[in-house]
This record gives C-alpha cells, sequence and structure tokens, in this order.
C-alpha cells in the first residue's frame, strides 16, 4: 500500500512537472539573452532593488560591476530661491503684459534661475571587480540572460570540459545584491574580489572577513557652481561578503587607498552578498549612520542560506510581475538571441514576441527602480558608470518622471505609486518655500528639474526649459489618477493636501492679462519650445500657454472632486470653479493645429520633440474623439505637423495620443520604429545591439502605448480593442486594470473581440464600449444591458464578481 500511494505521489509530481514545463514552452519566458558579454556599460543587464541598483556586463575572465545608490548625490541640504524673485518676477510680468517684448522676458527670466543655477549631481557609489583567471578565447556555449520573470542574470559558459555558472538578483526584501557562482567540477572556483570606486575620497579595509569601502560624494567645483559650491555632505559605505565552499579563502591586503582583495582557490560554491548605504534621511536631514545602514543589510542577509535569500526575493518580486501578462505571439523567436533579432527587426522582420518582452521590460525596470520606501524612479540614472549621468542624474518633471509612471496602474503595478507619492510630499515641502521666497505664493511649486535636495526652483540656463513652474501640478494628475484606477477616500485624504497646495499656488500666481481679460501664468513656457515674435524675433517666455491651462484645468477638476468626496471645504472649490471660467479656452491656431501658446504664434521647430500643448488628450481626457471633435481635430494636426522624427519619451507619447484617436497603425508604426531606437539623445557610450533604455524613458510610455491600443478606461467607459493594429492581430492580456476599479483580461482574434472579463471591486455601473458587438454573461447566463450608443452598453455590476464579454 504504501508503494502505491509512492507512486501515486511520484506520478503527480511527475504530471505537475510535465505542466510546468508545458506552460513554459506555451509561454516564452520574458527575458534578454546574449551568446557575448557587454562591450559596453549600456549593454550590461539591469538589476535594483528599488533604491540599489547594478549593472552586470557577464566578463569571462574580469567582471566589472557598477553598483549604486539611490540617494548619492554631491552637495547637501541647501536653499536654492533667490531672494529678489518678487522683484524680478515685478519685472517679467511689466515687459510681458505691458510692453510685449517676450524677448527681454525671455532673457530676464533667467534670473529667477535657482542658485545654483544647475542641480546637484546624482554620483556612483562603487565597483565590484571579480578576477576569474578564465581563457576567454578557449570559453565555449557562452550565454548572459535576464529573466524578467525572476528578476534574475545567469551567465553560464564551458571552459575545459567545466560547466560555470553565475547567478545574480538584487533582492528588495533584503536590499542587497547576490551573486553564487558554481561549477560542474568541485574544486573549480577560483576567483579574487575586490572594491573601487570612481570617488576619489573612497578607502578600503577588510574588516570582519568583509571588504568595507567609505567614502564621500565628490565636490562640484566648477563654473556653473562658482555661485554656490555646496561641501559633500553624503557619506556612504559599500560592504562586500564572500561565503566560499570549500577551497581556501586568503584576505589580501594592499597598498592603495582601494587596494584590498578576498582570494578564493578551489571553491565548489561562492556566494557574495554586496550591500551599500548613505547617510542621506531626507531633503533636509543627512544626520543617518550610513555604517550601521551597510553592516545591518548585509548582516540580515548572512543570517539566510543562499537558498533561503533566492525564495525570499522570489517570494516578493515574482507575484507582482507575473501580476499583468502579454502574449502576442510570435514564440519562436525566443530561439534567437536578443541582438540577431534587433539588427532583424532593422531589416524589416516581424518579431511580436520581442513587442511582449519590451512591453514586459518597462515593467521591470519600474520594479526594480522603485518600490515602496524608495523614492521616485530617477529616469533610469539608478544605473550609473560615471560622475555626470544624464542630465545631471536629475528628475526631470516636464515629461519623464510622468511618463515613467503611466504604465504602474493599467499594467497592475499600483503599489509603485507609493514610491511617487513619497517623493511629492517631500517634493512638496521644499516646493512652499520656493513658492513664498521665489513668487511670495501660498501652497508649493516645482519647476522642470530637482535633485536629492529638492530644489524646487528654475533649474537650468535656458528659461525654455525652466521657467515652467507647472511640474509640481502635473505630477498631482498622476497621483490622482491611482485614485481614479482604485477609488479609496482613504487615499484621497493622504493626498488632498497636496493637491490644495498646488491650487493654492495656482490661484495667487495667476494675473489678468490687460488684454484679453483672462487670468493667466506669468511668466509662462510651453516646455523647451520656441516661438517668434510679431516682430520676428525668437522667444520663449510668454503668459497663459496652453499646457498650463490644461494642466490647471485638470488639478482644478480634480480638487473639485475631492472636495465632493471628502466632503469638506466647499469654499475652496467654489474658488477654484469661479476661477476656471476666468482661464483661456482651448483654442484653435491658423494651420488648424490645437494652439500652443495664448497668441498663435509660429513655432521655431515644426517637429519639435516636445508635444506639452496635447497633456488635454493624454494623460487627461479634457479633449477626446467623442466629447470635442473639432479639438481632437486640432490636436491629430499637432501630431502630423510634428511628425515621427523624434523617437525616446517624445515618440512614446505620440504613440499614446494616436492610440487615443483610434488610429492603430500610426500608433504601431511609431512603436514599431522605436523597438531598436537607441535614445532619442544618442551619446558615444549606448548601445545599439540591446534595447535601449538609458535616459530614455520611451519604454515606460511603450508599455502605457500598447495598453492603450488593446483597453482605454477614461471618460467613464471601458473600451476593449480600441487600436489594434495589423500585425498584433492575435493575442491576449491578463491582468489589466482599468479606472474604476475594474480588472480586465482580454484575448482577440483577426482584430476581433474573442472574449473578454471584467471584474469590479465595487458595486457600480459600468459603460462598455467596443468595436463590434457583444454580450455579457455572468456565471454563464446573458444579462440585460442597456444600449446608449453604437456599440456603448450600460449594465450594472456587483463588487467581485466577473464578467464574461463575448461577440454578439
Amino acid at each position: 500500500m504504501k508503494k502505491y500511494f509512492l507512486f501515486i505521489l511520484l506520478y503527480s509530481c511527475s504530471i505537475s512537472l510535465i505542466a510546468q514545463n508545458a506552460k513554459q514552452v506555451n509561454s516564452p519566458e520574458m527575458s534578454w539573452w546574449y551568446n557575448q558579454p557587454a562591450k559596453k556599460y549600456w549593454e550590461g543587464l539591469p538589476i535594483a532593488t528599488g533604491r540599489f541598483a547594478a549593472m552586470i556586463g557577464g566578463s569571462i575572465n574580469q567582471e566589472v560591476i557598477p553598483f549604486n545608490d539611490e540617494t548619492l548625490w554631491s552637495g547637501g541640504p541647501y536653499n536654492p530661491n533667490n531672494p529678489q524673485g518678487p522683484q524680478v518676477l515685478e519685472d517679467i510680468r511689466k515687459k510681458i503684459l505691458i510692453e510685449k517684448d517676450y524677448t527681454a522676458a525671455s532673457k530676464a527670466s533667467s534670473r529667477l534661475g535657482s542658485i545654483p543655477l544647475r542641480v546637484q549631481h546624482y554620483q556612483p557609489m562603487g565597483i565590484l571587480h571579480l578576477g576569474f583567471n578564465h581563457d576567454e578565447a578557449k570559453a565555449q556555449n557562452y550565454q548572459r540572460k535576464l529573466s524578467m520573470d525572476s528578476a534574475t542574470v545567469t551567465i553560464t559558459y564551458q571552459l575545459n570540459g567545466i560547466n560555470y555558472k553565475r547567478e545574480i538578483f538584487a533582492s528588495y526584501p533584503d536590499q542587497v545584491v547576490v551573486m553564487r557562482i558554481t561549477a560542474s567540477k568541485p574544486q573549480s572556483i577560483n576567483l579574487k574580489a575586490s572594491l573601487s570606486s570612481l570617488q576619489s575620497s573612497a578607502v578600503t579595509q577588510l574588516l570582519n572577513g568583509d571588504i568595507v569601502m567609505n567614502g564621500t560624494t565628490t565636490e562640484l567645483n566648477r563654473e556653473e557652481y562658482a555661485k554656490k559650491i555646496l561641501p559633500a555632505a553624503i557619506k556612504w559605505q559599500s560592504r562586500l561578503k564572500v561565503n566560499a565552499e570549500g577551497g581556501k579563502t586568503n584576505f589580501i591586503k594592499k597598498e592603495g587607498q582601494t587596494g584590498d582583495e578576498i582570494h578564493i582557490t578551489n571553491a565548489n560554491t561562492v556566494v557574495l552578498i554586496l550591500a551599500g548605504a548613505t547617510n542621506w534621511v531626507n531633503y533636509n536631514d543627512v544626520s543617518a549612520n550610513e555604517k550601521q545602514r551597510c553592516n545591518d543589510y548585509i548582516a540580515k542577509a548572512a543570517k539566510f542560506k543562499y537558498t533561503e535569500l533566492k525564495n525570499r526575493h522570489l517570494k516578493d518580486y515574482m507575484p507582482l510581475f507575473a501580476s499583468c501578462k502579454i502574449d502576442l505571439g510570435g514564440h519562436e523567436k525566443a530561439k534567437m538571441n536578443t541582438t540577431d533579432r534587433i539588427l532583424a527587426l532593422r531589416k524589416g522582420a516581424h518579431d511580436p514576441l520581442y513587442i511582449s518582452q519590451y512591453f514586459q521590460y518597462g515593467r521591470y525596470l519600474m520594479l526594480a527602480g522603485a518600490r515602496e520606501n524608495t523614492l521616485a524612479f530617477n529616469n533610469h540614472n539608478i544605473w550609473l558608470d560615471n560622475m555626470e549621468g544624464r542630465w545631471q542624474g536629475r528628475w526631470t518633471l516636464n515629461i519623464n518622471i510622468q511618463e515613467c509612471y503611466w504604465p504602474v496602474e493599467s499594467t497592475n503595478l499600483a503599489g509603485l505609486n507609493e514610491s511617487l507619492l513619497t517623493f511629492t510630499e517631500m517634493l512638496a515641502q521644499a516646493g512652499a518655500r520656493t513658492a513664498k521666497e521665489l513668487y511670495g505664493c501660498r501652497g508649493w511649486v516645482a519647476h522642470h528639474g530637482t535633485d536629492i535636495w529638492f530644489n524646487t526652483a528654475p533649474t537650468d540656463p535656458n528659461p525654455k526649459a525652466s521657467v515652467w513652474p507647472m511640474g509640481g501640478a502635473w505630477i498631482m494628475q498622476q497621483l490622482f489618477d491611482h485614485y481614479n484606477y482604485e477609488p479609496d477616500a482613504a487615499y484621497l485624504k493622504r493626498i488632498y493636501p497636496l493637491m490644495k497646495g498646488s491650487a493654492e499656488f495656482i490661484l495667487d500666481f495667476l494675473v489678468k492679462d490687460p488684454e484679453t481679460g483672462y487670468l493667466v501664468t506669468c511668466p509662462s513656457t510651453s516646455p523647451e519650445n520656441n516661438f517668434f515674435t510679431a516682430k520676428g524675433e525668437e522667444a520663449s517666455v510668454s503668459a497663459g500657454s496652453s499646457m498650463d491651462n490644461q494642466i490647471i484645468r485638470n488639478l482644478f477638476r480634480n480638487c473639485i472632486t475631492a472636495i465632493k468626496v471628502l466632503g469638506e471645504d466647499a469654499a475652496f472649490a467654489k474658488k477654484l470653479e469661479d476661477t476656471m471660467k476666468q482661464l483661456p479656452p482651448h483654442q484653435i491656431g491658423q494651420f488648424g493645429q490645437l494652439q500652443e501658446w495664448l497668441h498663435d504664434f509660429k513655432e521655431m521647430q515644426v517637429g519639435h520633440r516636445h508635444i506639452s500643448h496635447l497633456f488635454a488628450s493624454y494623460p487627461d481626457d479634457d479633449i477626446t474623439l467623442r466629447k470635442t471633435p473639432e479639438l481632437a481635430k486640432a490636436v491629430k494636426v499637432v501630431l502630423d505637423r510634428r511628425g515621427n522624427i523624434n523617437k525616446g519619451w517624445s515618440g512614446a507619447w505620440k504613440i499614446n495620443q494616436q492610440a487615443r484617436f483610434e488610429q492603430p497603425e500610426e500608433a504601431y508604426q511609431i512603436l514599431k520604429s522605436m523597438l531598436t531606437d537607441i535614445s532619442i539623445h544618442p551619446r558615444a557610450e549606448d548601445s545599439d545591439i540591446t534595447p535601449s533604455f538609458e535616459g530614455n524613458q520611451g519604454i515606460q510610455g511603450i508599455t502605457a502605448g500598447v495598453v492603450e491600443m488593446l483597453m482605454q478606461s477614461h471618460s467613464n467607459e471601458l473600451y476593449l480593442l480600441p487600436a489594434v493594429p495589423k500585425d498584433l492581430k492575435d493575442g491576449n492580456i491578463k491582468g489589466l486594470r482599468a479606472r474604476g476599479g475594474y480588472g480586465v483580461n482580454i484575448s482577440w482574434t483577426n482584430r476581433e473581440l474573442k472574449e473578454a472579463t471584467i471584474t469590479s471591486k465595487f458595486t457600480q455601473t459600468c459603460n462598455l464600449r467596443s468595436k463590434t458587438p457583444v454580450k455579457i454573461l455572468l456565471n454563464k447566463q446573458v444579462i440585460k444591458l442597456t444600449k446608449t450608443a453604437e456599440n456603448l452598453y450600460t449594465f450594472n455590476v456587483e463588487a467581485g464578481k466577473t464578467y464574461t464579454v463575448l461577440p454578439n
């Protein structure tokens, strides 16, 4: 009998494994893999804990792994505001509103700039060096792979008949990077491990069997910081623990600041644990003990065996990543390495699996770069191997940070919103100081870029970028959208003070334009774009740009909604309603385009990369195909005039715009060309043989754009398959979230709905739109629908129940 039960148990296990393997065959791993080590930094494989990041190059002989902490910045707490701000503001407004001298106003606006005029720099922490004494020329069957499903990098190769494997992951629960090195033959692992840093202050020592490296950041002593050189206030420590199974371990003390090494000879297995920490607490506090922090990370992780560390990592990460799955077909392409697939795509190959993986890469990078209790995603700069970073490593607030978070709600990563909210709560504290000191206003303000010290003043020598006090208000749109996806009064109560503070600043900042009578922002820009004045002169600063008005309307509407839900502050809602009536309306310009400025100026660059004045059509829904058809037509004119010459974050924004207007082929053509694009701002160190993400928010924007092609949920409607292109005619996607508290799965064949399921967290009324007629079932029974327009259906849903949508 016991043998029988044992047989049944073994049989069941076998069936289970077969089923798992079959599932893996049917659903290829979301991964990038290569048959050679990285030759450039940006060809590496990125991993991170949300705070602590590393880039894996995969060298066979001399592995070099740069690692960074998100809080490692130059400088220290400082007040960036020009104390003469209110007087400067008065002069600028006179030039704009009275004298109409926009060129002089643009020049004068530079005096609003922060001191120093640029933000501080994000800087690298350290480099892990691993020497294996392996002959790369003799290695065979090399592969390095990033599995997005498990957030694990593996490097495998054969040498002298021995199979070597490295497995690396960054653990959010334990906040360390872990590597295990194994070999198929006992006593085959020999390596030297050491730490170094680009920071000249770095000093290493051997401490209790670990390599410990301490340092500070590097002071910025150059012309653009001459007005205020900030001493380095950040102290940091990194620590490496190496545990070998078998063999011999020697600790080598060498001369020089970064010369200590750990030597492993004839080991069976080696596990490395790497940690780093700083003394940063918040933008005004550097009182933490970085040594204690770093030691605690190592000490905690060292209590676990490798298998336990890995399981803790997988248990945390895998459910988050697996919460949204997409399958566009093309599974046979999984056999090709990623570089060959990129080269084939450039020659016109069709690779829908690559699109699925690119979609998931956007989600993977967000999970790596921003988690609960970490700061917001900083434009991919958490991965850094030099002292500069992209755009100083700053958070850029005039599109970049917002676009990074666009797919967070719809692709089931709503928890990542917490990182943006934590960031914004600090931004608002610093922004209140800027609002008062620079402008004499209540509330809080942020401009186009900021650093770890939350410099919220204009931070760029060029006013067309810096003189734009709408950064904080745009972030509030993203934070309020979290509420739209899952209405929760407690969350709304938390963000309402931020919303109100932003609105209070705007109320105080608005002035009446004597020519039109409208309340306008002044000074005002359309981010990073210039225009020709009536005199034919070049200028960037004026009053009441269209994007400002659109963001203000969005913020005020959302504040009014919050006030109604929370049942308080009715007088403030009335003030906002009255003010909105006095804002400039949407206007259509001389080319039939949605007007970019208060006056119909001609833009200096017709194909400019920014499409700021299209905020109202995406991410907002103030302009839509059905609600405002004439304005929607004007938006399309802008998209046509701008063209598709710019990719990166700009192209990704256009994908979402085209999808909103149900232009599947237009959206797809941009997407397709972006799959192998290097960057909107290419540099020599960029890679053209790996999926690009360096300094390029296009990946997250593409992820959001794919969702927008397959499902939309704005304007109080849930829309299935609004913009499916011909090349993606068959597929399925699971785990989408829609505004209103809905979970959505969709499958389609030949671009038409095959089946969808909708699950609501709330008992409510659902407005469902589709391209073709549908019927809806609950418990296999067709339910009653009200058809309110062509292929628009209204029906009641109950909380927790799943409704099946089928073609009718």
